[in-house]
């Protein structure tokens, strides 16, 4: 029986070999990515200076993302990622016990807690921050930015959990019984928190860019942030 070498592997043998290799050159890729954008920033970064600090070809670089903003894109899909993934059962322990009241107060507070890391992170790489917010908001459809437009779609569902769980006090409560009784129509409790949870992430993309131009007047921006969750909190509560 003779002996046999790689090139008579099983398909799936080789196939396993190619994507592990694939996945080895991502990783490159992405940790070459982030060093040099968090070193040098976004527009001095190039293309050419990711593919040789990552040991690959310049093309290689563009088969996993296309664009330059599309790399930066990339990275922060694999950094939020990986924050998920720390923070899943302290996240998931946040929130109320179905039926449980929470008070205005209490509710802004675990809103706050929830957008700290993305506050911290965008205050680090205040000019990374500002291209990311702009890709989110105005940027091509790509496939990087689409992971990420996911992400901050499940970021918003977190905030208005927590929004929704605070309009189940006893004031609601009351003016729910006074529509009933009167006939008017009541406002579905998710739509107003998902319409805030949307004004949160809106507003803090822009309130942090306004403190990277300089533009708060000299409020310091956690100041400004936790009035606008306080408003919204508030706005949240009383709709109906």
């Amino acid at each position: 029986m003779g002996t046999r070498d790689d090139t008579e592997l099983a398909p799936s043998a080789m196939l396993g070999r190619r994507e592990r290799a694939k996945a080895e050159k991502r990783a490159r890729i992405l940790a070459a990515a982030r060093a040099l954008f968090e070193e040098r920033g976004f527009e001095r970064t190039s293309m050419s200076e990711v593919a040789r600090a990552a040991d690959v070809a310049e093309g290689t670089v563009f088969r996993y993302a296309a664009t330059k903003v599309e790399l930066l894109m990339m990275v922060v899909d694999a950094l939020w990622g990986a924050h998920e993934r720390a923070t899943t059962t302290t996240s998931l322990s946040a929130f109320a016990a179905p039926g449980t009241a929470t008070a205005g107060g209490e509710t802004a507070e675990r809103i706050a807690e929830l957008i700290s890391p993305l506050v911290t992170a965008m205050r680090r790489w205040s000019e990374l921050a500002t291209w990311v917010a702009r890709e989110i908001l105005f940027g091509a459809d790509m496939p990087h930015r689409q992971r990420v437009l996911d992400r901050v779609d499940r970021f918003e569902e977190q905030i208005a959990a927590r929004l929704k769980d605070g309009r189940a006090d006893a004031s609601g409560a009351i003016g729910a019984a006074r529509d009933v009784a009167t006939g008017t129509a009541v406002e579905e409790p998710g739509a107003a928190a998902a319409a805030g949870a949307r004004l949160i992430v809106a507003g803090v993309l822009a309130e942090l860019n306004r403190s990277r131009q300089r533009r708060i007047d000299g409020e310091d921006v956690d100041v400004v942030l936790r009035r606008l969750i306080d408003l919204v909190v508030a706005g949240a509560g009383a709709a109906r």
